[in-house]
């Protein structure tokens, strides 16, 4: 490169010849390969646009092949530093002078991207289709929950014999037809992950199947995480799903394209089946180096997918204060704008926005849009629409706002209704969160058979992923356990599991659950005539809710614990218990 440094000096301050310049323009492409393999992506453009002024003015005509080159390269750069005004110009450059549909692949995979960035998925899903269509791979025009259902046996029967050894004996994927069409159907999964989750089992099935019959190839292994993702999604296969994630970190750790990988599976992957079954906590760790890597491979779409995780998992399991994680979502939000990912960047203000209801921070260094605004951007985006709700879900909350709970919740049900199973790790978060809510209803209001569905419910959940994972999802059951008993007027037995769920959620770090089961612990034993004991517990609540950085939250159990004194001191315990919340 340096070579080519000093040509290009020489170009700036001479005059090079009609021969010179059409070879300095292929050095300069050579160039910005090397820059790009090695993530200089600045020094990449400089080399791209110089070669491109070195062109000849009918350059489509007469260098086509450099023109292509260094085009598409400009465009894929482009992607990688966020100008997507020269990304979306030199797409049209390209799309407008390719002479072969081989030749229009790269571009319109890059177009595809562009069309996600600006949340155009529909769009960008059309165009997926039709280039598969030209490669021989052709699909339903109606793709629904009975097409999904169909297509689940065959995923769970290729999955039930797929190994690590089996993966490994594959002959490598030569075909080109057959890996274009893999990078395509991935392009695709990464689209309808956000935008319509319902493709995923059709897509990932086709390209196990592919693998399976022409060889294996990094889009592969994203075929076979997407299929275990769909399997974690859609059935009862869990540990099915769990083997699958095992078989697809092994072929990572290998990859040439390790780095790539782990970024572009950050969510299925991380984010799901691993999250599953090991501590929150030590994956959530390791999502900070995900997104160095997907930096320096120039994933934008991973990296950003990444930084915005880091930050969602630590909210929920309380791994940092609110303010570093709120922080951290400033971050997110600088770098999701800067590349123009806008579902990144709506869904980091859903969490920030939730954040900040419960911390009282104020955050005045990104403009923020509101809950409402929220919600009506994630109309037709899946993925920004749940995250929106559930985290609005998390403020009412973990505001004892059971009320809203309940009705959010059943307003999301109705409106999203499928005959399909869908889980996802904040799924299971909801009906904790709705299971706690609905028991706590269920003691004060007459419509007690339906929120004592709802509770068993989030009970039998809680003890099905504790035999997964006794550290996500021990303290949990327990918690829900106790709520039960409570509303079994098994006063004894909740007692026992209030304080079973505390040791728990303090021996596997979740603070925030930790505080809450202080909280309702604490409420138990005041309204069952305990109120110094139950005083205590609220008070032990208090100070891991400011250790949370949960100020807000705190200070409305502040409130509460200040009100039992006053009605100590004036009308006793029957007062007392008389101002239960």
């Amino acid at each position: 490169m340096l070579a080519v440094d000093q040509i290009n000096l020489f170009c700036r301050e001479g005059t090079p010849s009609f021969e010179e310049r059409a070879l300095f323009a292929s050095s300069n492409a050579q160039a910005a390969k090397y820059a790009i393999a090695d993530s200089s992506f600045e020094r990449a453009r400089s080399y791209i646009e110089t070669g491109i002024g070195l062109l000849e003015p009918n350059h489509w005509e007469t260098q086509y092949a450099i023109s292509l080159s260094l085009f598409e390269m400009s465009a894929s750069v482009s992607c990688t530093t966020g100008d997507t005004t020269t990304m979306h110009s030199h797409l049209q450059e390209v799309l407008a002078h390719v002479l072969t549909f081989e030749d229009s692949l790269k571009g319109a995979s890059l177009l595809v991207k562009l069309l996600a960035s600006n949340s155009q998925f529909d769009d960008a899903r059309f165009n997926c289709f039709d280039i598969l269509k030209h490669l021989g791979e052709t699909f339903p025009q109606e793709i629904d929950a009975s097409t999904v259902q169909n297509e689940l046996p065959a995923i769970r029967s290729m999955l039930t014999n797929v190994s690590y050894d089996q993966m490994k004996a594959l002959p490598q994927m030569t075909d080109r037809t057959k890996l274009n069409a893999m990078t395509f159907l991935n392009l695709l999964c990464t689209c309808s992950k956000i935008s319509k989750p319902l493709l995923l089992p059709i897509l990932s099935s086709r390209m196990l199947k592919l693998t399976l019959q022409h060889g294996l190839c990094a889009d592969g292994i994203v075929g076979l995480a997407i299929a275990g993702y769909s399997t974690f999604l859609f059935t009862d296969e869990v540990p099915l799903a769990l083997q699958t994630g095992r078989v697809c970190e092994a072929l990572i750790a290998e990859s040439p394209q390790k780095h790539l990988l782990r970024s572009r599976l950050c969510n299925e992957l991380w984010g799901a089946l691993k999250m599953l079954r090991e501590p929150v906590q030590a994956v959530t760790a390791e999502l900070p180096e995900m997104y160095r890597s997907a930096m320096l491979s120039g994933d934008i779409e991973g990296a950003t997918m990444c930084r915005v995780t880091y930050p969602c998992a630590c909210f929920w399991s309380g791994a940092l204060s609110l303010s570093s994680v709120s922080q951290h979502l400033v971050g997110c939000l600088k770098e999701a704008c800067k590349y123009q990912q806008s579902t990144v960047l709506f869904t980091a203000m859903a969490i920030l926005q939730c954040c900040v209801h419960l911390s009282g921070e104020s955050i005045n260094e990104v403009e923020m849009k509101s809950m409402e605004e929220l919600r009506a951007l994630g109309e037709g985006n899946a993925f920004l629409e749940w995250q929106v709700f559930v985290h609005n879900l998390a403020s009412h909350f973990n505001m004892r706002e059971y009320e809203q709970v309940a009705e959010l919740s059943q307003q999301y049900s109705a409106s999203h209704p499928s005959p399909l199973q869908t889980k996802r790790i904040l799924h299971i978060l909801r009906s904790f969160m709705v299971g706690i809510s609905v028991m706590n209803l269920a003691r004060r209001t007459s419509n007690n058979a339906q929120y004592r569905e709802l509770g068993e419910q989030a009970v039998a959940l809680m003890s099905q992923l504790e035999t997964i994972s006794t550290w996500n999802f021990q303290n949990k059951r327990m918690l829900l356990e106790a709520e039960m008993h409570y509303l079994n007027r098994d006063l004894v037995s909740a007692d026992a599991a209030y304080e079973a769920s505390i040791r728990s959620a303090r021996e596997h770090k979740w603070l925030n659950e930790e505080a809450l089961a202080y909280e309702l612990y604490g409420v138990f034993c005041v309204e069952n005539g305990m109120r110094d004991k139950g005083t205590a517990q609220l008070r032990a609540a208090i100070d891991r809710y400011r250790e949370w950085g949960a100020a807000n939250v705190a200070k409305r159990v502040q409130l509460y614990v200040d009100g039992l004194a006053a009605a100590k001191s004036s009308d006793g315990d029957a007062a007392a218990n008389q101002s239960c919340w």
